[in-house]
């Protein structure tokens, strides 16, 4: 008789771990949703044959766990390992209720769903590995939480947990991070911000972070392989809910506004990716061609070539709802960016344009705007102040929006505009200032015209 099974060796370090693994169309001793087959895994003999990647396995890892954890073979706890490692980029997994935590040493978990209590929850050495787990029930929610060192002392003794990208930032005076972790369970109905690393350019000679934002559910094992429309956006450190940024205008809170837009159902979940600006650089790489001792078509080539294909593998974009938005010089540069390569984009936004550099050298937009012609994307156009005294930029702006709408570009009126190939949505909010407080409160429009629900 032909074996249900089939054998599959894993790497572990220098270690060969031989499965045996059910073959296609052979029963599995275990039901679980999202596994190949779940065998004994505690006796290192049989074990699962594969979970699902991301989200998708989770119920799986839950069963390995338990079945790991039942005798602790070394096979089993390198396998649990693996498959944890694999899903670093999820956080904490959670489960029908119940977290699974995975920090680098006994550590205590303290949060909003423990009264930030030091000892209600504690990771343990795994199986006597040191693989440190704590798993525990957790209703579904949006939690902040905090890592414990006992052993360290003051302020440095409450971290964020390094397994897990997601975070909040927090204003508390003795937050030494300004941020804590998030656990953002299915269900929450909100969205969470995720550290995405940093990438360098060797061509501009710096390097900066990048931060997304992934809106409720995105997380969740039924929407393992959806992707969404996205947002790239310029000033990386000044679009979200950052309390200490800004001039203390606590940044655009862009992540709020996409949390409440889509919980009434006025726009459609979307991911937003944005990366840092460049300090003292940011004029040149924004602003300025390399023409006149700029570096904007340099910057321009960094975004397409380096930032957008790392953001792609960070996060699961539509490639056909792309868009690009930023204010003041990041709007100049969105706009630059999508005229350079509109086949790319499905919008670009600008809020307080400064479309000043280059007007004396006859290298500004209005300059740029002629010669590219009509492009087949959606513009978002704001600006406040008066035309009266040109305050934040609102003749520029006007002169801008003129050219557009000759080129062929159709003008509607915020926020009665519908999305297309040739509309331009343009709003003038009047004595509004240059500033985060200010494109704050104008984001919905931008949000409800691109990514409407």
């Amino acid at each position: 008789m032909t074996s249900p099974y089939h054998k599959l060796f894993v790497v572990f370090g220098n270690v060969v771990f031989a499965f045996n693994v059910a073959a296609c169309g052979a029963s599995s001793s275990t039901a679980t949703p999202d596994a190949a087959s779940v065998a004994d895994a505690s006796s290192g003999n049989d074990a699962v044959a594969g979970c699902a990647a991301g989200a998708a396995g989770v119920a799986c890892v839950f069963a390995l766990y338990d079945r790991v954890n039942a005798a602790c073979s070394p096979a089993g706890v390198a396998l649990l390992r693996s498959e944890l490692e694999q899903r670093a980029p999820l956080g904490p997994l959670w489960l029908d209720g119940i977290a699974l935590f995975r920090t680098s040493a006994a550590r205590a978990i303290a949060g909003e769903f423990n009264n930030w209590s030091t000892t209600a929850l504690t990771t343990s050495s795994f199986c006597n590995s040191d693989l440190f787990l704590a798993r525990a029930p957790v209703a579904a929610g949006y939690w902040q939480y905090k890592v414990v060192d006992a052993a360290a002392s003051g302020a440095t003794a409450w971290q964020l947990d390094g397994n897990n990208p997601a975070f909040a930032y927090d204003g508390f005076a003795g937050n030494a991070d300004g941020r804590n972790s998030v656990l953002n369970t299915p269900g929450s109905g909100r969205g969470h911000l995720v550290n995405l690393g940093t990438l360098a350019s060797t061509t501009l000679g710096n390097t900066r972070n990048l931060t997304g934002y992934l809106p409720p559910d995105y997380n969740a094992p039924a929407n393992a392989t959806r992707t969404y429309p996205a947002l790239l956006m310029h000033d990386g450190q000044n679009i979200f809910d950052d309390t200490d940024c800004c001039f203390g205008h606590t940044g655009w809170e862009v992540n709020l506004t996409l949390d409440r837009e889509i919980a009434a159902r006025r726009v459609a979940p979307v991911v937003v990716v944005a990366a840092d600006h460049a300090d003292a650089a940011r004029r040149d790489e924004y602003g300025f061609s390399v023409s006149v001792g700029g570096k904007i078509e340099t910057f321009i080539a960094f975004f397409v070539d380096n930032f957008m294909p790392r953001a792609a593998q960070l996060v699961r974009i539509d490639p056909a709802r792309r868009f690009v938005a930023g204010s003041s010089l990041g709007g100049l540069v969105s706009m630059r960016i999508a005229l350079a390569h509109p086949d790319l984009f499905a919008g670009a936004g600008s809020f307080s344009g400064a479309f000043w550099p280059g007007q004396d050298t006859n290298t500004a937009l209005r300059n740029v705007l002629p010669a590219a012609g009509k492009k087949p994307f959606g513009i978002y156009l704001d600006h406040g102040g008066a035309v009266a005294d040109d305050s934040d930029g609102a003749v520029d702006s006007i002169e801008v929006r003129d050219q557009m709408v000759a080129l062929g570009w159709q003008q509607q009126p915020s926020p009665q505009c519908t999305l297309s190939t040739s509309s331009l949505c343009y709003h003038h909010e009047v004595g509004a200032t240059h500033d985060e407080l200010a494109w704050r409160g104008r984001a919905w429009r931008m949000l409800r015209y691109f990514f409407p629900a």
